[in-house]
């Protein structure tokens, strides 16, 4: 029964995965906040291990657009470093 070692309790993983989830709402809020309508462009790389987004590039601002769907005020915008071909991620609030 070689399964067992790789098996995990589907209770842990929700409560895991809800742990997580409520962190990155937790910093992507604090970051928000502080960062919207400022001259401050946050890296790519830091936001996909401090939010815990995906791996690839594109995948990762996918999920940073989902999250900051849920919160109705921001929104994000891409930039470029071209010195580096890095990718910078800053913050809006909505304008109505």
């Amino acid at each position: 029964m070689a399964w067992k070692k790789h098996s995990k309790k589907i209770s842990d993983l929700k409560d895991s995965n809800t742990q997580i989830d409520m962190t990155v709402r937790e910093r992507l809020e604090e970051m928000a906040k502080e960062l919207t309508d400022q001259d401050v462009a946050v890296s790519l790389e830091f936001l996909k291990e401090h939010l815990h987004l995906q791996k690839e590039d594109d995948d990762a601002v996918d999920e940073l657009k989902f999250h900051l769907r849920l919160m109705d005020d921001f929104h994000y915008s891409v930039i470029a470093d071209d010195t580096d071909q890095s990718i910078y991620i800053y913050f809006t609030k909505s304008r109505e």
